[in-house]
Order: structure tokens, then sequence, then C-alpha cells
């Protein structure tokens, strides 16, 4: 295993998304999303992704954590927190006490994201997502 902190091509960027249970994207989108992409970290087995994460964000206020996803033939094997560990590291050296930081948990991913500070929101709070057509 192998972990680079390049950006993956594309294709296996969605290659992976399938075989990790995240779904099909547009491969021209995705190329942009993975350029535009403030840290990434891909796994590797020989010359096959089988783990990536990725943080997007504007690199002053706002981060978000997206795309952590590990091949369902490589799953239980820690791969997740590794990526987890290095998205921390980036987290922990280039953002601010007043940052924003923040993710959206697919269960029973949310048990490793606790690992790494992450908390539900409080009472106060609600987290949204925009509905697409």
């Amino acid at each position: 295993m192998k972990m680079l902190y390049e950006k993956p091509k594309a294709e296996d960027y969605v290659s992976l998304r399938l075989r990790s249970g995240m779904g099909n994207k547009d491969l021209e989108r995705s190329r942009k999303a993975i350029a535009n992409s403030l840290f990434t970290i891909s796994l590797y087995d020989k010359e096959k992704l089988i783990g990536f994460g990725r943080i997007v964000g504007d690199g002053g206020i706002t981060y978000v954590i997206s795309d952590v996803m590990v091949d369902e033939h490589y799953r239980k094997k820690g791969f997740a927190d590794k990526i987890m560990k290095e998205i921390n590291n980036y987290l922990e050296e280039s953002t601010f006490e007043d940052s924003y930081i923040c993710l959206i948990a697919n269960s029973p991913a949310d048990l490793l994201y606790n690992k790494y500070q992450f908390e539900y929101l409080p009472p106060n709070k609600c987290g949204m997502l925009r509905k697409q057509n």
C-alpha cells in the first residue's frame, strides 16, 4: 500500500466511488472537483486507487471534508482511519481557531469521525442540504 498526497485521475476517482458504494459522478465534473480540492489523500494498492479523501473550501474560514471512501474489498483494515489521520494532520496545520470545519457522514462512518473531534450539532443548530431538482 502507498499513500500519496496527489490528486488521482478522475477516472480512478469515479471507479472508486462505484467500488465503495458512493455512487457514480460525471467524469468532467469529477475532474474539475478534484482539481479544485484544497487537500487530497489517495491510497493505492499497486496502481489501483483503493482509498481516498479530500478537503474542499476557501482555505481561510470554511473547510469541508468530502469523499472519504474505501473500496469495499479493502474495508475493515483501518484504511479509512489512515485517510482521516492525514486529513486531520492537514486540519491541525492549516486551519485556524475560528475556522468552520464540517462534513456530512454516512452512518456508521460517524463513529470514525468522532475520533477526530467531529461532534453532532447542538440543539440550537441544524444541518441542511439544498434539494436539487
